[in-house]
């Protein structure tokens, strides 16, 4: 494991602090207390609306912003404070569940914690479904902890949350059903392939959301198995749950480069 800690310690181009480098002195190394920061700097979008507040059109566009060092440029640029001062909600930065788990991986890295973000699906928001969404691994020194920054939640276990990985294992051969997996707006096959190749693409330290660029995944219908498509999915997931060095995990990028995100793309 010295090998993954070491690739999962150093940061990569999205998790990179980049010009927001010195504002990591002085905070804290412990996970939780990183992510309790973070939940000091972002506001979810569905939590706005619960609350009722109102963000401008410039605002809301953070939505679509990649990168921790550019998630802490609309932090600054809302509230100069440090960034272990919590905000109020109203300044906080208006985003979703991946600049949670981005940032806090991205401040792990940071202060010397081997730290991944994990797409996939969380059992917690809604009762028998699986809703799509990003969390956060770390290693512990004798092992990964699952924690999710947007809830707080932490030590969560395979019943709280699959990786893109796992859900695509279970349902392809038969342990779970693709119907329960999803969003509001979509479920089934695709939600599926979009968290897979995300997760196997944040597995190689490339942390984009949404997988809109992925002309491959674009096939009809969409929520439908797709043979020539899925078992080409079947081997990246295979290869992708077998991985246990650096290189195996490369190899996955290398056999299917058409799974794996363009340089630009954005959150989506």
């Amino acid at each position: 494991m010295d090998e993954i800690a070491l690739f999962f310690r150093q940061s990569s181009p999205t998790s990179g602090l980049g010009r927001h480098r010195d504002r990591v002195p002085g905070l804290p190394a412990d996970p939780e207390e990183l992510s309790a920061i973070v939940r000091g700097l972002l506001i979810h979008n569905y939590t706005a609306t619960v609350q009722g507040l109102r963000f401008s059109a410039e605002r809301m566009s953070h939505m679509e912003t990649v990168g921790a060092a550019a998630i802490l440029d609309n932090v600054i640029g809302i509230d100069p404070a440090p960034l272990d001062r919590e905000r109020p909600v109203e300044r906080r930065m208006f985003g979703f569940c991946y600049h949670f788990a981005l940032l806090h991986c991205a401040l792990l890295r940071a202060t010397g914690t081997p730290a991944r973000i994990r797409c996939g699906f969380a059992g917690y928001f809604v009762a028998q479904r699986w809703i799509d969404h990003w969390v956060v691994e770390y290693w512990d020194g004798s092992g990964w902890v699952l924690t999710d920054p947007q809830t707080g939640r932490g030590d969560l276990t395979g019943d709280d949350f699959q990786d893109g990985v796992t859900a695509w294992n279970l349902c392809r051969g038969g342990a779970s059903r693709p119907a329960v997996y999803g969003n509001g707006e979509l479920w089934g096959w695709d939600e599926l392939r979009g968290s897979l190749i995300n997760d196997v693409a944040a597995l190689n330290k490339v942390e984009v959301a949404g997988w809109y660029w992925c002309d491959r995944l674009h096939v009809e219908p969409l929520d439908q198995p797709h043979d020539e498509l899925d078992m080409s999915l079947d081997v990246l997931a295979r290869l992708a749950a077998a991985a246990d060095a650096v290189d195996k995990l490369r190899n996955c990028v290398d056999l299917y480069p058409e799974f794996q995100p363009p340089a630009g793309a954005v959150a989506r």
